[in-house]
C-alpha cells in the first residue's frame, strides 16, 4: 500500500520533488478515504489536526456569517491540500471545509507533518509559497467582488467547476447537482438573484438545465462575460 501511495503522493506538488526515498516513511503515516458530496470534513472552530491532500474531486472552503449565511472562500481540486494553516498557529479551523463532489483524499496528521517537515525543509519552502499564492488570490478575489457584476461572477464560477469535467463529443460540459443556492453562496449573491442570470444565460444560448444538472453549451461565450 505504501507504494501506491508514494506514487499518490508524487501527483501532489508539494511533494512532487521528492525522492522515493524520502517519500516512503511519509506514504506510511498518509491515511486514504474517500468521502462524498457535501460532506463535512472540518467547521469553523474545530481544533487542527490534520492536512489534507486532495487526489481527485474538489472541496470548498467557506465561512458562516453571524446572521447564519455562508461565504465562500475558496474552491480546491486535485493537487491541491488544504488545512495547513492550524498545523502551524495553534488556532482553530477558520472556516468549513465540505467536498462539492465525490473526493479521495489523503489525510496527514500534524505531528506525523511538522517532523517530517524538521527534515526537509524544502517541503516547508513549498507551503510558505503555497500560503503567499492563496494571500494573493485572496486580494483578487476581493478586487473581483468589488469590480465584477453578477452575471460576470457567475460565468466565472461555472467555468472553474467545469475545469475537472471533459466535454463530450458537442463539446458540451454538464455540471451535475448545480442548485442555485450553492451558486449563490460561491458568487457573493442571493439565490433569486443567481437565478434571475441562469436564466439569462439560458436565454442567450449560453447553457440549458435539466433538472439538477447545468450544461455549458459554449464555455467561449462563458469567459467573453468575465
Amino acid at each position: 500500500m505504501s507504494g501506491t501511495i508514494e506514487g499518490m503522493l508524487r501527483r501532489i506538488p508539494l511533494f512532487s520533488g521528492l525522492t522515493d526515498e524520502e517519500l516512503a516513511p511519509l506514504a506510511l503515516r498518509c491515511r486514504r478515504r474517500v468521502f462524498p458530496p457535501r460532506e463535512a470534513l472540518f467547521h469553523e472552530g474545530d481544533a487542527g489536526e490534520t492536512l489534507y491532500l486532495i487526489l481527485s474531486g474538489h472541496v470548498n472552503i467557506q465561512r458562516t456569517t453571524p446572521d447564519g449565511g455562508s461565504v465562500h472562500v475558496a474552491r480546491r481540486g486535485p493537487g491541491d491540500h488544504f488545512g495547513e494553516l492550524s498545523l502551524f498557529d495553534d488556532l482553530p479551523r477558520s472556516a468549513d471545509a465540505i467536498t462539492d463532489t465525490t473526493s479521495d483524499l489523503l489525510m496527514l496528521d500534524r505531528r506525523e507533518l511538522l517532523y517530517f517537515l524538521e527534515t526537509h525543509p524544502q517541503v516547508s519552502w513549498e507551503i510558505i509559497r503555497t500560503l503567499s499564492a492563496r494571500l494573493r488570490e485572496a486580494s483578487d478575489r476581493m478586487v473581483t467582488s468589488e469590480t465584477r457584476d453578477v452575471l460576470a461572477r457567475l460565468a466565472a464560477c461555472l467555468l472553474e467547476s467545469a475545469e475537472a469535467t471533459t466535454p463530450d463529443t458537442r463539446g458540451h460540459i454538464s455540471l451535475n447537482s448545480v442548485s442555485d443556492g450553492r451558486l449563490a453562496v460561491r458568487i457573493g449573491a442571493t439565490r433569486e438573484t443567481v437565478n434571475r442570470r441562469l436564466a439569462r444565460l439560458k436565454q442567450m444560448g449560453i447553457l440549458r438545465r435539466d433538472g439538477s444538472t447545468i450544461v455549458l453549451l459554449s464555455t467561449d461565450r462563458l469567459r467573453q462575460l468575465c
